[in-house]
């Protein structure tokens, strides 16, 4: 049996098999395109097609309908791929974000999945901070540090430096939160702790001071 190609008039040579196998349709040899092969099936090479009306591109069905399916999964694939990438290099820093962390515990609580520790310095302060000598020649560090966040936090680690009258540091250290708290905790949204923190005095004279949370 035959078929002939209505896009090029290109004549095929066709089994039953092979009909079977494309459910009807064939890939044009010389132009590419896909036909109804039993449309235009014939007994004899040189017959002339059976239709003879303008074979539009329109008809022609497509005999791969998982192409979209394809597509479908390359793509969810490619954005799962740029999710990975993200959470991989991003995902610590999104964690800290107070909006995405409310979303983000949500799905975790549903996922019985955890979430990094939440710390956030911007959203810890520290007031009514004050260096002051005492009796011993020795110095007390005092203040007040708030969390201003929705979520707990755990305190801090806090740089102190000494300065002296030209705004020099003579002095600095870091300390832990087990060191400048009285009980070292983790600290609840709107929760403030006083900071006391005793200092050997150092051999210049002490002008000033700076902190930083860490």
């Amino acid at each position: 049996m035959y078929s002939r190609c209505p896009h090029c008039a290109k004549q095929h040579e066709v089994t039953v098999e092979c009909l079977r196998q494309s459910r009807g349709f064939l890939d044009c040899s010389a132009c590419g395109k896909s036909f109804d092969a039993l449309r235009f099936l014939s007994e004899g090479e040189d017959t002339v097609l059976a239709d003879e009306l303008p074979y539009s591109d329109q008809q022609t069905v497509n005999k791969r309908p998982q192409t979209p399916a394809v597509w479908f999964v390359a793509t969810s694939l490619v954005l799962l791929l740029l999710l990975a990438q993200i959470l991989y290099f991003e995902g610590y820093r999104l964690t800290m974000h107070p909006q995405l962390r409310a979303r983000l515990d949500k799905v975790c609580a549903t996922l019985a999945c955890r979430l990094p520790t939440y710390k956030n310095l911007e959203e810890l302060s520290v007031s009514h901070s004050d260096l002051r000598v005492r009796s011993d020649s020795s110095y007390l560090f005092s203040g007040v540090l708030s969390n201003q966040a929705i979520f707990a936090q755990p305190a801090p680690d806090l740089k102190l430096s000494v300065l002296n009258f030209n705004g020099q540091v003579i002095a600095e250290r870091v300390f832990s939160s087990a060191e400048y708290l009285l009980r070292p905790t983790s600290l609840a949204p709107e929760q403030t702790v006083e900071i006391r923190l005793a200092i050997v005095a150092p051999a210049a004279p002490i002008g000033g001071y700076t902190f930083t949370l860490l």
